[in-house]
This record gives C-alpha cells, sequence and structure tokens, in this order.
C-alpha cells in the first residue's frame, strides 16, 4: 500500500474522529434540545441505512474513487450547514448530508485499495492489508479524539472542531483526487454491466460459500454487541468509580480503546502469518471471548477489572475484525467487493438499531448490567451456533468424500 493511500485513508479517520467525542454537545449548542436530539441521531442511522447498499453497488459499477469523492463533497456541504446552523431544521439537513456522506465512504477506498493489492501480490497480502486498514482507522480515530478534545476546549461554539474538520476533509478529498488511481476494474463503461445482474450475481456469490452468509449475519450480533458497550460504558464507568478520577479519565480509556483495536489488528496479523488459513478460528476464539469480556464487565463492580475488561473488548475486537475482513475479501470477486462491504456495514448498522431500541426499552427494567449481559450471551450463543453449524456442516460433507472415494476404489477392485 502506497505512502498516498495510508495517509488518505489515516487523515479520513482523523477527520471523523474531530468531531466523534463532542457531537452531541455541538448539536445542543446549535439549536438541538434534549427531545430533538435523540430524533437527529435516529435520521443519521436513517439516512446511513437508506443510502448503504446503493452507494456499494455504485461504487462497484461506476467506480470507488468516484463514490469516495462524492462522499467527500457531502460531507463539506454538511460542514458548511453545521456551521452556520442556528435551529434543529437546519441540523437535521446536516444531519441527513453527514449519513449519506458516511453511507458513501463505507468500502469504497477499502475495496479500491484490496483489488488493486490482490492484482499486485495476490490473496497471500489479504491478512496484511485488513491489518493495515484496521490500524489506520483506529489510529486515526484516536489522533482526532484527541485533537477534538483539544480543540472544544477553545471557545464555547465548537466552531474550532468544525473548521479543523472541514481542512482535514479538504485535504482527504485532494489526496484522493491526485493520489490514488482509479483500478482498472472499476469505472469503465465497457465493464458495466446492468443493475438487476449485478445484484443477482452478488446474492450468487454471497451464497456459493456455506460458512458466507454466516460471518455476514454475525455482523448483526457484532453491531449489537457495540451499541450496548459504547452507550453505556461512560455511565457505568462513572457509577463505579464514584467521580472519584473525574471525567478526564473518560477520554483517557476512549484513546486506549482506540489504540488496543489497533493492537489487536496487529496481533491479529501476526497470528494469520503464522497460522494461514486460519482465519475461521481465530474469528471464532475472538468473538467468543469478547462476549465473555463483556460478562466480566456487567457482572464486577470494581474500578481495576472494569478497566481491564473494557480494554480487553476493544483488543478483542481489533482481533476479530482482521480474520472477519479477511474472510470476506477473500471470499468476495472484485466485481461485487465494494457491495459487499457496503452490506456488511448496513447490517452492522442494522443490529446498532436493533440494540438501541432494546436498551431503551428495557434499560429501566434490567439495568446496564442486564443490557451487558444480554448482549454478550447474544454474541457467545451466536459464536457457539456458528461453529457447531460449520463444524457439522464440514464433517457431513468429509464423510460423503469418503464414502465416494470407497465406492470408487470398489468399484475398480471388482472390475
Amino acid at each position: 500500500m502506497s505512502n498516498g493511500k495510508q495517509l488518505t485513508i489515516f487523515l479520513n479517520y482523523v477527520s471523523l474522529g474531530i468531531l466523534l467525542p463532542v457531537l452531541n454537545l455541538i448539536l445542543l449548542n446549535r439549536g438541538a434540545d434534549l427531545k430533538t436530539l435523540p430524533l437527529l441521531i435516529a435520521a443519521y442511522s436513517a439516512a446511513v441505512l437508506c443510502f448503504e447498499l446503493p452507494s456499494g453497488i455504485c461504487a462497484d459499477l461506476y467506480g470507488r474513487k468516484t463514490v469516495f469523492l462524492i462522499s467527500g463533497a457531502c460531507q463539506m456541504l454538511s460542514l458548511i450547514l453545521l456551521l452556520f446552523a442556528d435551529n434543529w431544521i437546519w441540523l437535521l439537513f446536516y444531519i441527513l448530508l453527514n449519513g449519506i456522506s458516511r453511507a458513501f465512504s463505507t468500502g469504497s477506498l477499502d475495496a479500491l485499495i484490496v483489488d488493486q493489492a490482490l492484482q499486485e501480490k495476490g490473496e497471500a497480502c489479504l491478512p496484511a492489508i485488513a491489518a493495515r486498514l484496521g490500524i489506520l482507522e483506529e489510529a486515526g480515530l484516536a489522533a482526532g479524539c484527541v485533537l477534538g478534545g483539544f480543540l472544544s476546549c477553545i471557545g464555547d461554539s465548537f466552531t474550532g472542531n468544525i473548521l479543523t474538520r472541514g481542512v482535514f476533509t479538504a485535504v482527504t478529498f485532494m489526496l484522493c483526487l491526485f493520489c490514488i488511481r482509479e483500478d482498472k476494474i472499476c469505472g469503465r463503461r465497457g465493464d458495466r454491466i446492468p443493475l438487476t445482474r449485478h445484484i443477482k450475481r452478488g446474492v450468487k456469490t454471497v451464497l456459493s460459500k456455506q460458512d458466507f452468509p454466516l460471518i455476514l449475519a454475525g455482523m448483526l450480533f457484532t453491531g449489537f454487541f457495540l451499541i450496548s458497550i459504547e452507550t453505556y460504558w461512560q455511565p457505568a464507568y462513572l457509577k463505579i468509580s464514584n467521580h472519584t478520577e473525574g471525567t478526564w479519565v473518560l477520554g483517557i480509556l476512549s484513546f486506549a480503546g482506540f489504540l488496543l483495536a489497533a493492537t489487536g489488528n496487529s496481533f491479529c496479523q501476526r497470528l494469520l502469518k503464522k497460522f494461514p488459513g486460519r482465519q475461521w478460528r481465530i474469528y471464532s476464539i475472538s468473538r467468543f471471548f469478547l462476549g465473555c469480556a463483556l460478562l466480566v464487565l456487567a457482572l464486577h463492580k470494581n474500578v481495576w477489572l472494569f478497566i481491564l475488561g473494557y480494554g480487553s473488548i476493544y483488543l478483542l475486537l481489533g482481533t476479530g475484525s482482521v480474520a472477519e475482513n479477511t474472510l470476506i475479501n477473500q471470499y468476495t470477486p472484485g466485481y461485487f467487493r465494494a457491495s459487499v462491504l457496503s452490506l456488511g456495514s448496513f447490517l452492522l448498522q442494522a443490529g446498532s438499531m436493533c440494540a438501541s431500541l432494546f436498551c431503551s426499552l428495557f434499560v429501566d427494567r434490567i439495568a446496564i448490567s442486564g443490557l451487558w449481559l444480554t448482549a454478550g450471551a447474544l454474541l457467545i450463543g451466536y459464536t457457539i451456533f456458528m461453529t457447531l453449524f460449520l463444524l457439522i456442516k464440514r464433517t457431513g460433507a468429509d464423510e460423503k468424500k469418503l464414502e465416494k472415494q470407497e465406492f470408487i476404489s470398489y468399484d475398480t477392485e471388482s472390475s
């Protein structure tokens, strides 16, 4: 992966991280209130869901670089709206454009980079590429969150955060425009196929491997898991610590979480290099212990055990995500890669929305610990089901193959 591509990916996630820790505060500062804030967040999720799959299909049919540039243009327009917003209606337009931008950026540049790496180095490079993309993403988010937290201390209107994100978005746009070439299989008029045929080929691709739908379905449970921890870890920590360390610790833990996720990315790359072909095993083990880590977080009220559990969650998330992305890219042909990556993001968002609804309905009845026990148990249960299902299928296939070989051998001896 060239330095220009790495810098583009890194700065894109730095840009995203600049507003991440203070976005709700910015919305409240510029016209939202406690009643309209949840509606704006719901509108963002709806926009991402509606445009996630169409953006992936457009990337495959018309070019990944083109779709990423559209994302950057939408992001610049949304920031202009946010800069001058003074009521919730303008904020709604900002949120919708921001959601569209997020949907168009998901998987487009990643698919382009993966395809070019496969053409140059072959399938053996997939674990390294998946790990490098994950590390750039987590490191960029961590750097962006730190920068965003510093900028939020300057003044009381968060204008510095908005302008700085605008600068990073513009730089990312220009880097993509001039430093990244369009892959030959994308965006060429003669290579385009009708939309209906593209979708049919995609469905056939997903169903061609018995374990491919399982790993995509697993992203639903990962989305459910993520939203339950990301929504409630801060109030849970403050409750068990009795505010003795101050809220500044939350920023340190957020930063540490992203760095541990990047560490998990690197660790998984080394595992896959040492144990080639063991992607499924590494994925299953990391997801199983990920659920166990959340159970520990839910059942213990000690501050240090909480920090250990929180760090373990992000370390295991980073480890499993590389194995997951390696499998997805390994099973997906180049002409359908962006569509599949967008489908995965769509399922992740759908799981997050299901978790948001579940949490809002049951948090008063079962408390935060009950929500975490549910999310952890669901992830563990699905991982066990998926592993047993694949073991049974593969055992049955091996038995049939053995019976066929024995029949051929017996038939030969009889002749």
